[in-house]
């Protein structure tokens, strides 16, 4: 339980960069739609569960980041948490990272 915690802290963490990158690069619209990730703040399979439910979402906006070199849900799903996520996930993820949209 300790570890799931750790984790959770963790993502909450890269939510957090994720979402002040979304506002830098493509301006309040898509952070605010982005912002609803603080509902699932406290539960890691919920909130696991949103960034999947996201991935095939405005993959553009993935793309845009990485082009940016800024953090996307789909740099978190591939390089920072891989553990929490679905192989299906990370495909689509690493496909969108690619510019593959």
């Amino acid at each position: 339980m300790q570890d799931e915690g750790h984790k959770l802290k963790r993502l909450v963490a890269l939510m957090d960069q994720c979402e002040k990158d979304t506002l830098n690069a493509l301006g309040s619209g898509a952070a605010a739609r982005l912002a609803n990730w603080q509902r699932y703040e406290t539960d890691l399979n919920a909130l696991v569960k949103f960034i999947h439910d996201r991935l095939l979402k405005t993959r553009e906006n993935g793309y845009a980041l990485e082009e940016q070199r800024l953090l996307s849900l789909e740099a978190i799903a591939v390089r920072e948490l891989p553990e929490l996520f679905s192989k299906e996930d990370i495909q689509i993820a690493s496909a969108t990272l690619a510019g593959i949209v």
